[in-house]
């Protein structure tokens, strides 16, 4: 029973990673969501007051990075959502040789 539960919560982080990243695609800089919508849309219940010590937020975290979305946490404020773009070529600088 136990194993059930841990796959609903997967599920629950997937589908939270998907409605960002779709989310993310349609706006220029990011987002911020509320510290309710985070709770509603992770299924932490609504009384759990430490929510950003919540295992799902290191999980969501987790699944942003994969795909180049920093999340910043704030207890006020909720979760900040933006963007980061990665270089498309590796340099490497150096000196000409003396």
């Amino acid at each position: 029973m136990g194993h059930k539960v841990s796959i609903q919560e997967d599920g629950r982080c997937d589908h939270a990673a998907t409605v960002i990243q779709d989310l993310i695609r349609h706006e220029c800089q990011g987002f911020i969501l509320p510290p309710s919508e985070v709770k509603r849309l992770l299924g932490i219940p609504g009384y759990y007051q430490t929510w950003y010590l919540h295992k799902k937020i290191v999980q969501l975290r987790k699944k942003l990075a994969n795909s180049f979305i920093s999340m910043a946490v704030s207890p006020e404020q909720g979760i900040s959502v933006t963007l980061y773009k990665v270089p498309k070529e590796n340099y490497v600088r150096f000196s000409p040789r003396n």
